[in-house]
């Protein structure tokens, strides 16, 4: 298995973003890999071809996962957000053993591409609030694949979270060191043809930019 080949998972936001450039100055062949899982907005899935296109990826998987639902878009749990007023955006925005879900069909793709390292891009906000995107939690993933990889000959494809210890002020300093076009990522939560300022994701990197002096090209920036 060839250990200069990497599958970054890109989900179209500022995260994904940096990690596709990360690793496009790590390894010599980068491959891109995107889920389309239920009511995923349309401007995440362009924005993950946009940035796939600018950093020269010749490859993008794109994979339909119609079942995989957002605890708000469920049957199951949205009676809970309409009766429970203190629930959050993000809470509805959980989704069931997504992350085992994701990397599981990313680590299928990496055996049969001979990609050593699939890259993930959670960081230290997102292990605070989703269990299953923290390092300790992927470590037991990686443990996994090594058992269960036949033919990897004990040298099975790992996950890495290049951002795991990172904050958002961090991720945009180290966004704008590897020249990653911020302008082209989508995090707002809101489908539009521009970001709605206003969302908690559009919250949070409105402030981490106003923290280090900057502005989002993103609310400057028309697609």
């Amino acid at each position: 298995m060839r250990s200069d080949r990497a599958l970054v998972m890109l989900s179209g936001g500022l995260d994904s973003a940096t990690c596709l450039y990360w690793a496009k100055e790590k390894y010599s062949e980068v491959i891109a890999i995107t889920f389309n899982y239920f009511g995923r907005l349309v401007q995440e899935k362009r924005a993950s071809v946009q940035l796939v296109k600018a950093a020269g990826v010749n490859k993008l998987i794109e994979i339909d996962l119609p079942f995989v639902k957002e605890a708000g878009d469920s049957s199951y749990y949205s009676g809970r957000f309409k009766e429970n007023h203190h629930s959050n955006a993000q809470e509805s925005s959980y989704v069931p053993a997504r992350n085992m879900i994701f990397y599981s069909i990313g680590a299928h793709y990496a055996e049969y591409l001979g990609a050593k390292w699939i890259i993930g891009g959670h960081n230290l906000h997102d292990a605070k609030f989703f269990k299953d995107a923290s390092k300790r939690f992927i470590d037991k993933i990686n443990i996994l694949f090594k058992e269960g990889c036949l033919l990897c000959n004990d040298q099975a494809y790992q996950i890495l979270l290049p951002l795991s210890r990172m904050n958002r002020k961090q991720i945009i300093r180290l966004a704008i060191k590897l020249k990653a076009p911020i302008e082209l990522t989508w995090s707002c939560h809101r489908e539009g043809t521009v970001h709605c300022g206003s969302c908690y994701a559009c919250r949070q990197r409105l402030e981490a930019f106003d923290d280090l002096g900057l502005k989002d090209p993103v609310f400057f920036f028309v697609k």
